[in-house]
């Protein structure tokens, strides 16, 4: 009894020392982090917020905001992290980007939102050789003569788009200009991705899909802000609504499906899609391996064909509403070349000057890509600047678009600055823009490879849509992208009412 007296007492002076100890330590290492960071780390001598060398905690609000203001106050290279730097000129995009090393990416791409699946698609894949791999794989996808034989499909739903709003689009109310983006957009990507067939235009009303995926794109950023905080990733999955997890992995359900469907119709589909260069119908079946790739593209192709056309013709209606002289000039331009709606084509289209300017400045207005995509150093110069191994850096590419020195005006919505010089609209303040410097679907390697289609397919929207009718939005709105629209996983857009009347001709 008197020994266990004594070694209880033991045990605590033991474990107080111990505990000591561990604190001690962990105390000296955070100490010894934060002096090092501050003072030694290849990146202190670069400017930025203080706490940043320590920590990426100082970065509350809206991120791009919040890059854009840091370039304001410290110039063209922000520290933003311990180990992440941020550039603003279009010397450090080209270099970033662009640089190439026997025909592969110099700077690799940082994994910054990677799940851990085996497979990363090609819009997350981090090692180089896959994802040049891949991006072959994908060319003949995009190519013009690809293009032209899909043209239908676009056709077809945009028909379907307009016939409905002559129906519902002239009630008192109007209509949800966002949710009927979304189902125009996500049909033809659907459809032209893999025969996948949404119906949302037909029966008025989303697809279990494209409710999934916006319920889950909350979390997927929560995902990419977790990797920055190793330690408290876990609290990841507490930090959205269970069903935003549960809608998630719904939507990874829906697309297996949906991509063993399509392998069953090889050689069956009603029309080419980008699928159908991605398998031989008359070959075997590849490896699991392959299809793994195979299924993980889909998953990124779906997104990235729907997200961006929504947001744009959504953006380009919201943006020239406001501005009555040039939504104007647009609705002018469309209807004065073409004297039928059927004349409207992804190929005569490209005729349309202020159509094409009114799209690049959606594109600058509503900027995407906003998150920098970060890579990971060499060893290597960034516009000037060398920059060592393993040093993470990005580029500004909303705050570009922001900042005066590249764009007059840069807050105001001006499709003119896109106008080639003798153009009836063109104006001379805009005539220093930076436009060969903005790149709206990325560049070098990694550059989007189906821009082109995108491009055609947002103006081949416009043109039909504009040409067959009036919109107006209902009174007592404004839309501002800085203010209204959220920059998750995928772009937010605000709820906007319009009304479409069919033109009397």
């Amino acid at each position: 009894m008197g020994l266990v007296q004594h070694v209880e007492p033991l045990a605590q002076v033991v474990f107080a020392h111990w505990a000591v100890a561990i604190v001690a330590t962990v105390s000296f290492y955070a100490s010894f982090r934060c002096f090092y960071n501050l003072y030694f780390h290849p990146a202190a001598k670069y400017p930025g917020p203080r706490l940043a060398a320590i920590s990426n905690i100082w970065i509350t609000g809206k991120y791009p905001s919040v890059i854009a203001k840091a370039h304001e106050k410290y110039g063209d290279v922000v520290r933003i992290s311990p180990n992440e730097l941020v550039f603003i000129t279009p010397k450090a995009a080209s270099d970033i980007f662009a640089s190439q090393v026997k025909g592969l990416e110099y700077f690799l791409k940082a994994d910054f939102i990677s799940l851990g699946w085996p497979d990363q698609g090609i819009t997350w894949e981090t090692d180089p050789v896959k994802h040049h791999q891949k991006a072959k794989w994908l060319l003949p996808s995009f190519s013009a003569k690809s293009l032209r034989e899909k043209e239908d499909v676009m056709h077809k739903y945009i028909d379907i788009f307009v016939q409905n709003m002559m129906e519902l689009g002239n009630g008192k109310e109007g209509i949800e200009l966002r949710k009927w983006a979304d189902w125009l957009a996500m049909d033809i990507a659907a459809d032209l991705g893999y025969s996948r067939e949404m119906r949302q235009l037909e029966e008025k009303r989303p697809s279990p899909y494209l409710e999934s995926i916006w319920a889950a794109n909350f979390f997927v950023t929560m995902h990419t802000t977790a990797k920055k905080f190793p330690l408290l990733g876990w609290l990841q999955y507490f930090s959205v609504p269970p069903s935003a997890i549960v809608n998630y992995v719904a939507a990874l359900g829906a697309n297996k499906k949906a991509f063993y469907k399509r392998i069953d119709a090889l050689g069956q589909t009603q029309h080419p899609d980008h699928f159908g260069h991605l398998l031989d119908p008359e070959s075997p079946l590849p490896a699991k391996r392959y299809l793994q790739s195979l299924e993980a593209i889909c998953l990124h192709l779906l997104p990235a064909g729907y997200e961006p056309i929504s947001s744009s013709f959504f953006g380009i209606i919201a943006f020239s509403l406001q501005d009555r002289g040039n939504h104007g000039r647009l609705v002018k331009e469309i209807r004065d070349v073409f004297i039928s709606y059927e004349d409207i084509a992804v190929d005569t289209v490209t005729r349309l000057d202020f159509l094409h300017a009114t799209v690049m400045e959606q594109l600058r207005v509503a900027v995407v890509g906003a998150t920098g995509q970060p890579r990971v150093s060499p060893g290597a110069t960034v516009d000037g600047l060398y920059i060592a191994k393993g040093v993470e850096v990005q580029y500004a590419n909303y705050a570009f678009t922001r900042n005066s020195r590249y764009f007059h005006e840069p807050y105001s919505y001006r499709p003119q600055r896109w106008l080639r010089q003798g153009h009836p609209f063109w104006d001379p303040v805009y005539a220093k823009d930076a436009r060969e410097d903005f790149h709206p679907w990325g560049q070098g390697i990694r550059a989007c490879p189906g821009m082109i289609l995108s491009l055609q397919e947002i103006k081949l929207i416009v043109a039909m849509v504009l040409w067959a009718l009036d919109v107006k939005m209902l009174p007592g709105q404004h839309v501002d992208f800085d203010r209204d629209f959220e920059l998750y996983g995928m772009l937010e857009k605000p709820d906007l009412w319009v009304r479409f009347n069919k033109v009397a001709r």
